[in-house]
């Protein structure tokens, strides 16, 4: 990559996601993807610069951190076409503001979704159990996602890839609808907005940023502070994770499992609030 790993400084974000799982990026990403999570981690620092300096631009750090560590995800889902054959038709629009920052908001309530459906699942050895959590974790060289009981004690850690929603027996097709009127409703429920006013709302903010209006000017309303503690530590977390799980792990089959579903659901919000074409087979052509 054109910055070494030991040329930047990761303090910041370590902080944020452990120095462990850095690491582990740096030494298995190939460099397509390690150069975009340098570059993520490197306008991340140089936001923090200008805090109380100038926080409308350190938020346009922030957002093109976020912007570079999805391009990293859309490159290894290049590099890996064979196990994730359906990402054709969106990743070819890596350049396009409103389809990246479109990732984050889709993949935040993808998590609410499988946590609404994990509601009265135990998993096995956990019946006498008075609750369990599933959290992400880097150790020995790998992300797995790991199974802890209420007291906090790990129980089994799988491949996250290895987990696939069904739905009564319904074909792919079909549970990508209805996890679609999940996304809908939970929008909804949370937020009080149409899926196109939600997955748009970091590009206008972006937007919003950097360009007047005919009305003139807009503000940030947020300090640079507050975005950080309320939303950008969040979403690079995240998607940091979301990296180390990518690089780790391979599915079990090609379109099968989280990633598959998760890309299909994104495809699906894409084609209602971006832009209709998206919503084509990739195997159908270049869009």
């Amino acid at each position: 990559m054109p910055a070494q790993q030991d040329e930047l400084d990761v303090t910041a974000i370590s902080e944020v996601v452990g120095e462990d799982l850095i690491n582990l990026l740096f030494e298995k990403a190939p460099r397509k993807v390690a150069s975009r999570i340098g570059k993520a981690i490197d306008h991340y620092n140089k936001s923090l610069r200008l805090l109380n300096v100038d926080d409308e631009m350190g938020a346009i750090r922030l957002i093109a951190a976020e912007e570079e560590l999805v391009v990293a995800i859309f490159e290894w889902l290049k590099l890996k076409s064979d196990q994730f054959p359906e990402h054709r038709d969106f990743v070819r629009r890596f350049k396009n503001h409103q389809v990246k920052l479109a990732f984050y908001p889709v993949f935040s309530q993808f998590r609410f979704i499988l946590a609404d459906m994990a509601e009265g699942f135990v998993p096995e050895g956990l019946d006498d159990s008075e609750g369990w959590n599933a959290t992400m974790a880097c150790q020995n060289n790998h992300v797995d996602l790991v199974i802890k009981d209420g007291n906090g004690t790990e129980i089994i850690r799988v491949n996250p890839f290895s987990i696939s929603i069904s739905r009564d027996d319904l074909p792919h097709d079909e549970v990508i609808e209805e996890m679609y009127r999940d996304f809908e409703r939970e929008v909804d429920r949370q937020h009080n907005v149409p899926v196109r006013q939600f997955v748009t709302f970091r590009s206008d903010f972006r937007n919003k940023l950097l360009y007047a209006e005919d009305s003139g000017m807009w503000q940030m309303g947020e300090t640079l502070e507050q975005l950080l503690d309320t939303n950008f530590k969040t979403t690079l977390r995240d998607l940091l994770w979301a990296l180390g799980a990518l690089v780790c792990n391979e599915p079990l089959q090609a379109n099968f499992g989280l990633v598959a579903q998760f890309v299909s659901l994104y495809r699906r919000v894409l084609a209602e609030a971006v832009d209709t074409r998206l919503a084509a087979a990739p195997e159908g052509g270049s869009t």
